[in-house]
């Protein structure tokens, strides 16, 4: 198997990681009407779930090197638009990989939604950004 490590490597950290995002979600699940606390909706808290899901995403590259080539392609690009698409083109014509990034970061759009935070869409959360752009 290429890209998956068992002994204290990517498996057991995705685990970890899916296993923290159920019990937030679970933690939750009665509080939808609730307003949440401040510190829910703290910019901490807000860089915890990005960072959760940079690191499941992280590994779901690793575990799928076709996914991470495209991603190496789009960084080829010259602007924003161009990365974007070649990453949207992809995800259209496979959505089993695009359902599983929007799954990747959905636990970070729902806090943004419960905090009350707007943004225009995921894709910028899950496009290239200033580390996908060329010559980095």
């Amino acid at each position: 198997m290429t890209g998956r490590r068992v002994e204290g490597g990517r498996v057991p950290r995705m685990l970890a990681a899916v296993g923290a995002a159920g019990l937030m979600a679970l933690a939750s699940a009665g509080t939808v009407n609730a307003a949440p606390s401040a510190e829910q909706c703290s910019p901490a808290a807000m860089m915890r779930a990005h960072a959760g899901a940079m690191t499941q995403m992280a590994d779901y590259l690793d575990a799928h090197p076709d996914v991470q080539q495209v991603f190496t392609n789009a960084r080829s690009q010259s602007t924003p638009e161009a990365r974007r698409e070649v990453i949207e083109s992809y995800n259209d014509t496979h959505p089993d990989v695009a359902t599983a990034m929007k799954n990747i970061h959905q636990p970070v759009q729902d806090l943004r939604t419960q905090c009350g935070l707007t943004k225009p869409g995921m894709d910028d959360d899950m496009g290239p950004g200033p580390m996908m752009s060329p010559g980095q």
